[in-house]
């Protein structure tokens, strides 16, 4: 099920938040700006996501020029560490769910103070450009929702090593479409309420930390990559709303 707003079974919270960016097609943003004017409570909703955005933009613009603080640099290379120490002490992996979700926060601080980038040993981008060919090559994923996501979990877990399962998106508006698995990699893909596609790829990491989001024609691609797990995110959306999502899928990985 998408999350659509009250009211208004055509328009999701993504629409919203993508109206906002100005990211929405024109076909659809006519469709949303149709709705705000004739319900004045949409409006409001809208008014008040806007409010936020101002806020955080007031509160963070002007960090955007300083350097990442060495405390949160400290932070994401802690918790790469720790996945190295829970690998070699298998009693320890146990803890493993909470390193991810320490370096997940770590991550959006990042994103956000950082202007969008943030990589560790890796100055030149490494090999994600050939992650990125890979992840989008595979967006090919059947239209086909597994009733039983029990094997799936388990051949994701297979493909990067780490016990994890397929994430749920539906608070975000996206339902899960299908997912496909090919050797050493695998590709979940969801659809929102305009059936566009959004799809993650999955496969155990190189060794370099990559934290990373950007345009690639018409899609907006998002590299989320520890020392074990390698995810590349893509879709038609907005900076924000990917930022949301990747979000989401990494710490519904083990949630």
């Amino acid at each position: 099920m998408s999350d659509h707003i009250p009211n208004h079974p055509s328009i999701a919270e993504v629409d919203l938040h993508a109206f906002l960016d100005g990211e929405l097609p024109e076909d659809r943003a006519r469709v949303v700006e149709a709705a705000l004017l004739a319900d004045p409570a949409l409006a409001e909703r809208l008014a008040g996501y806007e409010a936020d955005k101002a806020m955080m933009k007031r509160l963070y613009s002007p960090l955007i020029d300083r350097p990442v603080p060495q405390h949160l640099i400290d932070l994401a290379q802690s918790a790469a560490q720790s996945a190295a120490q829970s690998a070699a002490h298998p009693a320890a992996a146990r803890s493993w769910a909470d390193w991810r979700r320490l370096g997940a926060a770590a991550a959006v601080v990042l994103l956000l103070v950082g202007g969008g980038t943030y990589l560790v040993n890796d100055p030149a981008g490494g090999p994600a450009g050939d992650v990125v060919q890979m992840a989008l090559a595979a967006r090919d994923v059947p239209a086909a929702v597994p009733s039983d996501l029990a094997p799936y979990n388990a051949a994701l877990s297979r493909v990067v090593a780490l016990n994890i399962k397929v994430p749920d998106l539906t608070r975000a508006g996206y339902r899960l479409a299908g997912v496909k698995v090919e050797g050493q990699a695998a590709t979940v893909a969801y659809r929102d309420a305009d059936d566009r596609l959004f799809t993650i790829y999955l496969r155990h990491s190189d060794g370099t930390v990559r934290f990373d989001q950007f345009k690639r024609d018409n899609l907006r691609v998002c590299i989320w990559q520890d020392d074990q797990l390698s995810m590349v995110m893509a879709g038609e959306m907005s900076a924000a709303v990917m930022q949301k999502l990747a979000s989401m899928a990494y710490v519904g990985l083990t949630a």
